[in-house]
């Protein structure tokens, strides 16, 4: 079954637009742009899972499928079929359900011993906090792009995705040697997202200026599983460190 619209319309993703390249937080700067970044982080984290459900929520759930793409930014990638219930959008970041601290974060998220305080804070303002940062804002973009069914805007993020995940991968490891564990483990996660997200949409051109979008609808799902799974994991070792 294929997904398809016809016309000269093509999807709000076109090949002069992309989404903008890694976000590096600047973390060095004065006491307030440090906590104004830490700000940031966080909610990139929030935008990021709440952008993983709604992408979830809205899978198209068919084997394989085109999206014939024109000259017009407000066509739409797939139409829902008739009588077919729109998605429900994310009531809520990753937190929703789970009990809460008063800072905001679920209780489910790791925390290090106070010996370490020095230390994770030294991560946090290095290269170490600011590679996180660019994973989770990436992260959040892609699926935001998924949710909305942008896909040619979604395959561009996600190999943004890939090469900010390697360079968190070689960078410091978080003091907390749980924490880092699965900090690893959420990292090798979105990378196989990445990947299974860049060989699910491929792009071909048809004219002069059009564009048609093929999706393997199983590989994308898969994408979205493992976006929403690793996720989690990443929530779970950072959201201490980033609020």
């Amino acid at each position: 079954m294929t997904d398809s619209q016809p016309g000269p319309s093509k999807p709000a993703t076109d090949r002069g637009k992309q989404p903008g390249g890694p976000v590096r937080a600047l973390w060095a700067g004065s006491g307030s742009s440090r906590r104004i970044v830490l700000i940031v982080s966080a909610a990139c984290l929030c935008v990021a899972a709440a952008g993983v459900t709604v992408a979830v929520l809205s899978s198209p759930g068919s084997p394989a499928g085109h999206i014939a793409a024109g000259s017009s930014p407000a066509a739409k990638a797939t139409q829902p079929q008739a009588g077919q219930p729109a998605a429900p959008a994310a009531s809520s970041p990753a937190v929703a359900g789970a009990k809460v601290t008063s800072n905001g974060v679920a209780k489910s998220a790791l925390r290090w011993p106070p010996r370490l305080n020095n230390q994770i804070q030294r991560w946090r303002e290095g290269p170490g906090g600011s590679y996180l940062a660019s994973v989770t804002s990436q992260m959040g973009a892609a699926m935001q792009a998924a949710g909305v069914k942008q896909y040619g805007a979604m395959r561009m993020t996600c190999t943004t995705v890939a090469s900010e995940v390697r360079a968190a991968q070689a960078g410091p490891p978080i003091p907390d040697a749980a924490m880092q564990r699965l900090y690893a483990k959420a990292l090798a996660g979105l990378s196989s997202a990445a990947a299974d997200c860049r060989q699910a949409i491929s792009e071909h051109p048809e004219g002069d200026e059009d564009l048609e979008i093929h999706l393997n609808h199983a590989l994308l799902d898969q994408a979205r599983l493992e976006f929403a799974a690793a996720s989690k994991k990443l929530y779970r070792a950072t959201a201490e460190i980033s609020s």
